[in-house]
């Protein structure tokens, strides 16, 4: 018999709260989705998020209105996926991942926050939430993200072909799926991690110079041209030629820093800005195919993508081009529409905690073992 679980999230692009209801088989690598919901971010919510992120002080009055306000749209976003559910269908628990402010996994102490009032968010609700995914991992010695190639390994790994699961958010990663029959090695184990920026950046600079929230299909990007001083600048920061286990997020990829790097790299001159924006498409294509080329030199992977980047079409093309010959896709194909494969992967982590089952993999965030993730608030 299935079970019904709904996962939410908010990612590092601050541009909504995705939520899915999944219905899981009993061993939970089978899943359907049966309904999604999303609510974009108030421009007030966004900007109070966006501070917090980057800000040196603040007090717990910004941080209390802030987790109020997405806690709500949280809630929001649920009782749409509530409505006129039949009793067969009512969800066991919620998975929320909140909205990650900052995340430190390589500092002493190490510290991941991720704003969210799961009892609020309950008591709203009427349903139990399960929230607080990262911190356990992070005790346990791992990086604690990303969390999402767990879920790419229980319902995209193929036994006959290497796959490689791209997401496409405010930072980009990927999950390396070797086959489970055909791998020379069988025992090879799922490698995933943070590749460098994809929409954080892109979406800030566009906002700033263009005054909309994206650029839609990449149009104002593929009319620019590359800066090579400025790519070498960007591609040369440690974090892209750091060895797995490895994360990454605002802390590094912000505004502020895209600016240290055009000032260090501009001379007396100033760099029209859709070039500045075809060199961040840049960016994010090559460190990452640099990534997928490590992996699988022989290419012979099956390449698919998630998450809002997809709708980026100038993005997707040289993403494809320098990918070549592995084939790519959405993961449409493979039954979950990109943009909702996030949000299902935290239906998925919440069916493992409701089952008491471990959702970290320790080859991709690095910690000492399985553990079962997250805090469960009842309703």
């Amino acid at each position: 018999m299935n079970s019904h679980f709904i996962g939410m999230m908010s990612g590092t692009s601050l541009d909504a709260v995705d939520g899915v209801l999944v219905a899981f088989d009993v061993a939970g690598g089978s899943s359907q989705l049966l309904k999604r919901a999303s609510i974009n971010l108030p421009k007030l919510l966004k900007e109070q998020l966006t501070f917090l992120a980057h800000s040196e002080t603040l007090t717990f009055r910004q941080l209390a209105v802030a987790e109020d306000g997405l806690t709500r749209l949280y809630a929001d976003c649920a009782l749409q996926l509530l409505a006129d559910l039949p009793k067969s269908q009512q969800p066991l628990a919620m998975g929320c991942h909140g909205q990650t402010l900052e995340h430190q996994p390589n500092l002493v102490p190490s510290y991941t926050l991720q704003l969210l009032n799961p009892s609020l968010l309950a008591e709203l609700t009427g349903k139990n939430v399960i929230a607080d995914f990262r911190r356990r991992d992070l005790a346990a010695g791992g990086q604690a993200a990303p969390l999402v190639p767990a879920f790419h390994n229980s319902v995209f790994r193929s036994a006959n072909k290497d796959r490689v699961i791209i997401n496409l958010g405010g930072i980009a990663n990927l999950t390396f799926l070797p086959a489970l029959l055909l791998s020379a090695n069988p025992q090879q184990a799922v490698i995933g991690f943070d590749t460098g920026p994809a929409n954080l950046l892109l979406d800030a600079w566009f906002q700033q110079h263009w005054q909309l929230p994206f650029d839609a299909e990449g149009k104002q990007a593929a009319s620019g041209q590359v800066i090579p001083a400025l790519l070498n600048t960007i591609l040369a920061n440690e974090y892209f030629a750091r060895k797995p286990p490895k994360s990454t997020g605002r802390e590094l990829f912000n505004p502020q820093q895209l600016s240290s790097w055009l000032a260090s790299c501009s001379g007396s001159g100033e760099f029209a800005a859709k070039d500045v924006l075809r060199t961040l498409v840049e960016v994010t294509a090559v460190s990452l195919v640099d990534q997928i080329r490590m992996l699988d030199p022989k290419a012979i992977a099956e390449v698919f993508v998630c998450g809002g980047g997809w709708q980026n079409s100038f993005l997707r093309a040289r993403i494809i081009e320098l990918a070549s010959p592995r084939p790519l896709a959405s993961t449409e194909a493979l039954g979950i529409p990109p943009q909702d494969v996030e949000a299902a992967a935290f239906a998925w982590l919440a069916w493992r905690h409701y089952h008491n089952k471990s959702g970290n993999l320790p080859s991709v965030t690095g910690a000492k073992g399985e553990r079962v993730l997250g805090g469960f608030y009842p309703a």
